[in-house]
């Protein structure tokens, strides 16, 4: 009997799936217990939802939940799914198109079946669409969104990815008594829950051993960020708590640890006191860079440092903070770990590091490495030529509106070495996107978005007679605005939106020896005076690392 070569019955076997999905992973629906269904008004926690979940014999791969629920006023909504002991967590809808100068949200209605799945489309746009308080929000398929801010931030409403919050939990992680919290937070209006199911679909067994089985892990179409409204484009930087603002985070050596502190931006100038700052421990004083990356999908900052002699990063998941860190090696000792960035769209941020000779070596090809999250699946982009300090990466935002990350580079300008050029390539081919002269080549960059676009602009900065002058590019119409003075010798640059206006913020971290004297400056884009000053208190020292300036290169 002649036998088929391996490679071949492999292919063969695929061919014959194709009609059989199960070989994929099955499909569960699990049934949600809604009692009476009513949601108290204006209650704490509201209606729970308990799902019963067995019989899973591999891990997750994603979820869906569908809900048959009538309420008045939307915006007066939240929900949360808990999978069992609180292992994941994730917002799927919370105060639709509330704002800084909306605090009631959107006054349609709920009524119908609406499910919520990674393929769904914008639920806040339903809402605006519905218009009128006796309308009704089009039944339908929906994505899980951030939830929104009332009174605080305009940021809200940005599609994120049950398959990256709830993906990969073991059975015995993902047997067991899930939950759904839907809550009324607001007074006046009433609803009810008239049926909830949970429907998870496992992985299959791998019963391929040449890679087909990654063939369902493919990329997303079309970016998730490119999905929604045009600020969700780029996610917000340094947010560590999901409410569309960047946080006041620092972290400092204690001893063989990094002791992380987040203090949450509570608006408008303001932030939770310093002993009621979230703290743990994550990485190395002595070895580690220290960076913030949405490695989970749900847009909000994931903790992270990288060790370059084992090229290691740790990864503490905004959703899983009970969880073991994701420890993950990519990249190699010499390697610029902050290039993160979601460069295929399907909303979880990819790790990427910028690579270039060593000084001694001669010239050699400069390059940023991106590891998909969702397939481990290595990329490189070709930036040039060149040793370690001839140019300088700032990538992993989306500088032209397609929802996906991008390539920045800044180095000498060939005719002019003094003024500095940078190249922005495209993050999945390559291919150049723009090339143009900003500033010294000596600046300093920083990652924002300035101008208003939604896409990330090209930041400039640099130090003259004490103080920080800022020049930027506007993304869109390729204009260089007006020098913008903010700063002194010393300060340490922010990226970030304090002001929940979707406009980056000019900030800083000013460090001091002095008890108490340490302190976060912003310059709020929407109201430039007076500057926010939030104080570090006795823990504020000159030798803390502020996270939200992991991007300044």
């Amino acid at each position: 009997m002649n036998k088929i070569p391996r490679s071949v019955a492999m292919r063969l076997a695929w061919l014959l799936c194709i009609a059989c999905p199960q070989a994929w992973g099955a499909t569960f629906t699990f049934p949600g217990q809604v009692g009476s269904g009513a949601i108290p008004d204006n209650a704490t926690p509201g209606l729970v939802v308990p799902f019963e979940v067995g019989g899973l014999a591999t891990p997750t791969r994603t979820v869906r939940l569908r809900l048959q629920i009538t309420h008045t006023w939307i915006g007066d909504l939240d929900a949360v799914l808990v999978s069992p002991d609180g292992r994941a967590r994730m917002t799927v809808f919370s105060r639709v198109r509330t704002a800084r100068t909306s605090t009631n949200g959107d006054s349609s209605n709920l009524g119908g079946t609406y499910e919520f799945a990674d393929d769904g489309g914008d639920l806040w746009a339903a809402a605006l669409a519905a218009t009128g308080t006796d309308a009704v929000v089009a039944p339908g398929t929906y994505s899980a969104t951030t939830a929104g801010a009332p009174g605080r931030s305009d940021n809200g409403g940005c599609p994120t990815s049950l398959t990256g919050v709830f993906g990969g939990l073991v059975p015995a992680e993902a047997n067991g008594t899930w939950t759904l919290t839907v809550r009324d937070a607001a007074g006046g209006d009433l609803g009810t829950v008239a049926l909830a199911e949970l429907i998870i679909e496992d992985s299959a067994p791998e019963i391929f051993g040449d890679g087909f089985e990654s063939i369902v892990m493919s990329p997303a179409a079309t970016a998730k960020g490119s999905l929604a409204v045009s600020h969700c484009t780029n996610k917000v930087f340094a947010d560590f708590t999901g409410d569309g603002l960047s946080d006041y985070v620092l972290a400092r050596g204690v001893g063989a640890d990094i002791q992380w502190s987040v203090r949450a931006n509570t608006g408008n100038g303001t932030a939770v006191a310093e002993a009621e700052a979230v703290t743990f421990l994550l990485g190395n004083p002595t070895t580690d860079f220290i960076d913030a990356l949405d490695y989970d999908g749900d847009r909000i900052a994931d903790p992270t440092v990288w060790t370059p002699t084992t090229g290691t990063f740790q990864i503490r998941r905004s959703s899983r903070s009970i969880d073991p860190v994701v420890s993950i090696v990519f990249g190699q000792d010499g390697d610029d770990p902050t290039q993160s960035g979601d460069y295929d769209g399907d909303g979880r941020d990819d790790l990427a590091l910028f690579r270039a000779p060593p000084i001694g070596d001669g010239d050699g090809p400069m390059t940023v490495h991106i590891r998909a999250t969702a397939s481990g699946a290595a990329t490189t982009v070709f930036t040039g030529f060149g040793v370690d300090g001839d140019a300088f990466a700032t990538s992993g935002f989306d500088t032209n509106g397609d929802g996906l990350a991008d390539v920045s580079v800044q180095e000498a300008d060939p005719t002019m070495p003094s003024a500095g050029r940078f190249t922005i390539l495209d993050g999945r081919s390559g291919a150049q996107l723009a090339q143009f002269v900003l500033g010294n080549s000596s600046d300093f960059i920083i990652p924002g978005n300035f101008s208003g676009d939604a896409r990330f602009d090209t930041t400039v900065r640099r130090t003259s007679g004490g103080n920080r002058f800022h020049l930027t590019r506007d993304a869109g119409t390729g204009v260089t605005g007006a020098e913008v003075q903010f700063g002194i010798t010393g300060d340490t640059s922010l990226g970030g939106d304090y002001d929940g206006d979707r406009l980056t913020d000019y900030a800083v971290w000013r460090g001091s020896t002095t008890p108490g004297a340490s302190r976060f400056i912003v310059r709020p884009s929407s109201a430039p005076a007076p500057e926010w000053e939030i104080v570090g208190g006795t823990g504020g020292v000159s030798g803390d690392f502020a996270v939200a300036s992991s991007r300044v290169h």
